[in-house]
């Protein structure tokens, strides 16, 4: 079949749109295109001197034209600021299985694998040229299909509890092992843990140069390279445990509250203390608490939902729900064992029990169906929210060491629309939090909030870059091209986040200045 009856019946007969993207180097897109990006044909349009080129995919019929630009050079042939669309979307069935082939061919996935309006499982790449090119999942596709067969035919509890048996078959070794090393630390007293995962030592770095040598952090590392965990061990004088499965911040918690036995505290990688008290301030629980949390919000009258990112936990009060049946595991719960892959491909959720739906309902208001409601108008039980539900139907409360407002999605809305800036957590000279920086590439934000993660992360890796392993410095190049993307000029990251601490969340100089450092350009 001719090259144009081809392009015509992917245009005419079948219905199919075909992307033209515009390219500086057609031989180099084409290589680009089917030797990284998997489209299976080409056919080069133009004659002796080809002008542009048809790519096909063997499946799907899915097709991109790329044209010749005059430029010629290996520059981007456009830029275009606070763009929120894709140059090219093709729909596949397994997006697992085409974000493997892409990272094995060398290809940077941008964003994703994440929810966007055209999909809830998509992914974003960018070529040379500065044209964005997505994969998204078909929900026609046979694994869409079987997932929901999956659905309809098994019910919710019994896939969820065929998964927690699979799961913890999986994590019974590495909570042995971890375990073992809870047993060996040289101290026990007050362990504040630290989780990341790999390709964060930079965030880890800016965190702990707030925390104070007296403090007893305890990193906690999961998957990480052989590299990073050489560096740790070398340039941080603080325990580190590495998991060598994988897990998600749901998982470490519930290892942290099965090995230990002394009160522990949790922080984030991108909350920075900036007052030493707060450590102390934490530790001290009065009577009847069983959390210490600086981000609280409401769940109901009286009864205050700590958030994750910097708390301390009451041992005694984890022992005595254990004992009397009235625990539920920091981990997250629905009513559909739902997964929540845009966090890690390990995070899911537990449905409660009858008897633990009773103990919610003790405290939350019920649903049409007679189902307690999630706080905060989430859509599931978040990590430690069914935790300190049931402390507090047992008689404890969770306390705010600083009363800093988490604000729930409608009062967030409710205050933008009404013209006020606020922001869902509040900040002080004492305490920062960014949140999400672990997670941000796999969720397409709209261009201001990407510009203001990007910016962050940019100026906290140039402040580390030359000191850790050299796998950071290509992170650096990555994030450099992806700032140009989107309008920012990475010489003038760290003055615009300096900018956004500064007058957009009201912190002063000195604590401006101890979370980013000096507004310089960054070369």
């Amino acid at each position: 079949m001719s090259v144009k009856r081809k392009l015509a019946n992917l245009v005419l007969g079948n219905g199919q749109g075909v992307p033209c993207l515009r390219v500086g180097e057609l031989d180099r897109a084409v290589r680009f295109y089917r030797d990284q990006l998997g489209f299976a044909q080409v056919s080069l349009l133009g004659g002796a001197q080809p002008h542009a080129a048809l790519c096909t995919a063997a499946r799907r019929g899915g097709a991109v034209l790329l044209s010749q630009t005059e430029e010629g050079s290996g520059e981007p042939v456009r830029r275009r600021p606070d763009q929120s669309y894709w140059d090219a979307v093709f729909f596949v069935d397994d997006i697992d299985r085409v974000a493997g082939q892409l990272r094995a061919r060398g290809v940077r996935i941008d964003v994703g694998i994440g929810i966007s309006a055209v999909s809830s499982r998509m992914l974003e790449i960018c070529d040379d040229w500065g044209n964005r090119v997505a994969f998204a999942e078909a929900g026609e596709g046979w694994r869409p299909a079987l997932r929901r067969l999956t659905e309809q035919v098994v019910p919710p509890r019994v896939r969820t509890v065929v998964r927690d048996v699979r799961f913890a078959r999986e994590e019974r070794a590495e909570y042995a092992r971890f375990e073992r090393f809870y047993g060996n630390l040289p101290s026990r007293l007050n362990p504040v843990y630290m989780f990341f995962t790999s390709g964060l030592l930079h965030w880890v770095l800016a965190s702990e140069k707030h925390i104070p040598a007296e403090v007893n952090l305890v990193l906690f590392g999961s998957g990480l390279t052989d590299e990073e965990q050489r560096w740790l061990s070398e340039n941080l004088d603080r325990p580190v445990y590495n998991s060598a499965l994988e897990i998600d911040d749901n998982t470490a918690w519930e290892f942290l509250f099965e090995a230990n036995r002394t009160n522990f505290g949790y922080i984030d990688i991108d909350c920075f203390v900036l007052e030493p008290k707060v450590f102390s301030d934490l530790s001290s629980f009065d009577d009847g608490v069983a959390v210490n949390a600086v981000w609280t919000y409401r769940a109901a009258p009286g009864v205050p939902i700590g958030c994750t990112h910097l708390m301390f936990l009451n041992a005694a009060v984890i022992a005595e729900l254990r004992t009397r049946g009235r625990y539920l595991s920091p981990t997250n719960y629905d009513w559909r064992g739902s997964k929540v892959p845009l966090l890690h491909h390990r995070t899911y959720c537990r449905i409660p029990t009858a008897s633990q739906r009773r103990l919610l309902l003790e405290v939350l208001p019920a649903d049409e169906a007679g189902l307690p409601v999630p706080p905060a108008e989430a859509p599931f039980f978040d990590t430690l929210v069914g935790y300190q539900i049931a402390a507090a139907a047992t008689g404890y409360r969770t306390h705010a060491v600083r009363p800093l407002a988490h604000r729930t999605q409608t009062l967030f809305a409710e205050a933008r629309s009404a013209g006020k800036q606020v922001w869902q957590q509040d900040w002080s000279d004492e305490l920062v939090h960014i949140g999400g920086i672990s997670y941000y590439g796999r969720y397409f934000h709209a261009t201001e909030f990407r510009k203001l993660y990007l910016a962050a992360e940019y100026s906290v890796l140039c402040d580390s870059v030359d000191k850790l392993p050299v796998s950071y410095q290509e992170r650096k190049t990555t994030i450099e091209r992806q700032q140009r993307m989107i309008g920012l000029d990475p010489a003038t990251a760290r003055e615009f986040i300096h900018r956004h601490l500064a007058s957009g969340r009201g912190l002063g100089p000195n604590a401006v200045e101890r979370v980013i450092g000096t507004a310089k350009r960054v070369v």
